[in-house]
């Protein structure tokens, strides 16, 4: 089958669905409600220009025609508004899942480039298709020559797949409006829970979000994307503690700490992603570089927790340990691995007694690893209990 079949084969039934949205039938009718039809393009302005600054920053050759054209607007779109993409403070909560889908644009620029045609194909040539052309045609015409190895045909169905779905929800919401929580936007099961509406902060929250991901294969691995989702309505709401007095920071970094351990992430995680999402605040908005200090200062004081029982150097002796034991290539796929194994250590020594239980239950478990690594992992849990300079349970022999 070729691609342009799969794809719409694939996307048949998220056609279909867009085109049974009532917001469809009023975009089509030209009786969408003026605000609903200022936030649509809005939110289309966002999502072309992220996909079109994520194109230019990757050279891969399939990419090349989709950098090149651009193509015509649709009859239902008004010039005027599709450029008029907001700054600073979101007008709507809906324009926060256009950010996402951004992002994950940018994200895909660096980490699977040949994805951004999926997110192409989508946003420019098959959402609201212009009369008598065929986006498979054109998706066609732009990929003659170029082979495609089963794994990037793959992340390209993917990408197409979820700025259908992301669209489709952008619309929903907008005929008839419809109240839904910030947070939803970049995570439905979150519940209700503050999240930054500033572009340039949502921004930094998304791309720390990803960065966490990349450091730590582990997430993906156990959590997936509906925990990739959770990673960013956690970093948007850990935004809106910047302006907050340093007690009560505290007190929701400790708790948020708490109930990460006891569910796999050891706070070291945490620990990396508030210095993380510091770092990407003060790139975001250099003028204002004390904003959200606060932020830094938690970073450091669960560092300063978890070197009551592990310095920083013996965490990455005993990290470079445990890659030694496994080996290089499933230190290469679960980089991190033996520091956060040891930092669970740590948690549980300070008092969180699920920390090691619910991270060495999976890491532990034959069915995923081969027999030196889970070796790698019972040594290093051992080694760890061993360093720590306070431990609150009798030491093995």
């Amino acid at each position: 089958m070729s691609l342009a079949d799969r794809l719409r084969n694939e996307t048949l039934a998220h056609h279909a669905r867009l085109h049974s949205l009532p917001g469809y039938h009023s975009l089509s009718a030209r009786t969408l409600l003026p605000e609903s039809h200022r936030t649509l393009h809005q939110g289309l302005a966002l999502l072309h220009q992220d996909l079109t600054g994520a194109l230019v920053a990757t050279p891969h050759p399939a990419l090349a025609v989709a950098r090149a054209e651009t193509p015509p607007l649709h009859p239902l779109l008004e010039p005027g508004l599709l450029h008029e993409a907001p700054q600073g403070v979101l007008p709507s909560e809906v324009l926060i899942g256009a950010v996402a889908l951004g992002e994950r644009m940018r994200s895909a620029a660096l980490r699977e480039p040949v994805s951004l045609l999926g997110h192409h194909y989508a946003l420019r040539l098959a959402l609201l298709p212009l009369p008598d052309a065929s986006p498979w045609d054109g998706l066609t015409r732009q990929l003659q020559g170029v082979a495609l190895e089963a794994a990037q045909e793959d992340g390209l169905v993917r990408a197409a797949v979820e700025t259908f779905s992301r669209f489709r929800a952008l619309l929903d919401a907008l005929h008839p409006p419809r109240e839904r929580p910030a947070s939803y936007w970049l995570n439905r099961d979150a519940g209700s829970h503050p999240v930054t509406r500033n572009l340039d902060e949502l921004r930094a929250a998304l791309r720390a979000a990803e960065a966490s991901w990349e450091e730590f294969p582990y997430y993906a691995w156990r959590f997936g994307e509906r925990g990739r989702h959770y990673s960013w309505s956690d970093s948007a709401w850990l935004v809106t503690l910047g302006g907050r007095a340093e007690p009560q920071a505290w007190r929701h970094i400790s708790w948020l700490g708490g109930l990460l351990a006891a569910r796999g992430m050891p706070r070291l995680m945490l620990e990396r992603h508030l210095r993380c999402l510091h770092r990407e605040l003060v790139r975001a908005k250099p003028e204002h570089p004390e904003a959200h200090d606060v932020l830094r200062r938690m970073a450091e004081r669960l560092a300063e927790e978890r070197r009551q029982f592990l310095d920083d150097l013996t965490l990455r002796g005993l990290g470079e340990d445990f890659d030694a034991r496994v080996g290089p290539d499933w230190s290469r796929r679960m980089r991190g691995t033996g520091e956060l194994l040891a930092s669970a250590v740590a948690d549980e020594c300070s008092g969180l007694t699920q920390a090691v239980p619910s991270l060495a239950s999976w890491m532990g478990e034959p069915s995923r690893f081969p027999p030196p690594w889970l070796q790698a992992v019972a040594e290093l849990l051992r080694l760890s209990r061993q360093q720590c300079l306070r431990p609150s349970f009798p030491v093995a022999p």
